[in-house]
């Protein structure tokens, strides 16, 4: 793990790997969730076989914010080992299988690492005036745009975002409405303007706010498995294209084939008609899911999905 957070010949060789053992469709190119963090500032530090985390954040309060400056993808922190394994992939791959880089987190969760969740939580919810809150979050935006700039012009066919903070699990409708939605949705605009496709990714059950999520310019949603898949179909999924939704860990790394299958038909059968539709996992595939867990997956979709 700690190799392929780096190099872009691991990550570039894992993927390969990966597809010629399961032939899937689109690979996610992505290290962990603290790169962008990081290239702002924020410490992070990781254990043997284990994805980064942030240990401490860029400031230490929003009088700070002031300090932090628009990234440049292409010489900050970790993100060229990111566009140089996208760039080998395209060369090598890029006209058999579809490039989706991910550009990591988005304009909210990113100010939470960069400010720290629980301090940046709190000054929103007892200082919403702030103007500081919309400073930090400003540089957030611009520097995960520039991310998605930087993936598309490497190779990348899409992009995509983690945005998991902003979640309903997290925070309310209304602070999600005041603070997330709108540098989510000016996202997505300026990059339909510029011809980009991008996948919006927020963990947790997001059906509160399926509706708010509905208009959003045309992207693609990725729900996790805790959000209705029948009212995401017909709000979201009306107009936008859904990925997901099986459970990550409960169905796909604990269950058997068989229920792999079980989950994965139920979902085509309610996000197929009409199509707009990606099957995948609700979030990260743990990296103990069983090989035949993956097959039966990919084979079910083979065999029900097309």
């Amino acid at each position: 793990m700690e190799r392929y957070r780096v190099d872009p010949k691991a990550i570039a060789q894992a993927h390969l790997q990966a597809w010629e053992k399961y032939g899937h469709d689109c690979l996610l190119i992505d290290t962990d969730t603290t790169l962008l963090a990081e290239a702002m500032g924020a410490q992070a530090e990781c254990a043997p076989d284990e994805p980064g985390r942030i240990v401490r954040p860029a400031i230490q309060s929003l009088g700070e914010v002031d300090r932090l400056k628009v990234i440049n993808p292409e010489s900050q922190g970790r993100i060229p080992a990111l566009l140089e394994a996208v760039r080998l992939l395209a060369r090598q791959v890029g006209n058999e299988v579809a490039i989706r880089g991910n550009a990591d987190q988005m304009a909210f969760d990113l100010a939470c690492m960069l400010r720290g969740t629980e301090e940046f939580l709190m000054e929103m919810a007892s200082e919403p005036e702030n103007p500081a809150i919309r400073e930090l979050l400003e540089i957030c935006f611009e520097s995960h745009l520039a991310v998605h700039r930087a993936l598309i012009k490497a190779g990348a066919h899409l992009t995509s975002l983690g945005d998991s903070l902003a979640g309903p699990d997290v925070i309310s409708p209304k602070m999600f409405h005041r603070f997330a939605r709108p540098y989510e949705a000016r996202l997505v605009k300026t990059l339909v303007a510029e011809g980009i496709f991008t996948v919006v990714h927020i963990c947790g059950d997001t059906t509160k706010i399926l509706p708010d999520l509905a208009h959003y310019e045309f992207c693609g949603f990725e729900l996790d498995y805790k959000t209705d898949a029948a009212i995401a179909k017909i709000t979201v999924g009306a107009r936008h294209v859904l990925f997901g939704n099986i459970d990550p860990s409960g169905v796909i790394a604990r269950g058997s084939p068989q229920e792999v299958r079980a989950a994965t038909r139920q979902l085509i059968s309610v996000w197929k008609p009409g199509g707009l539709f990606v099957l995948n996992a609700g979030c990260a595939i743990p990296p103990t899911t069983p090989p035949e867990n993956i097959h039966a997956l990919n084979e079910t979709a083979q065999e029900d999905g097309i």
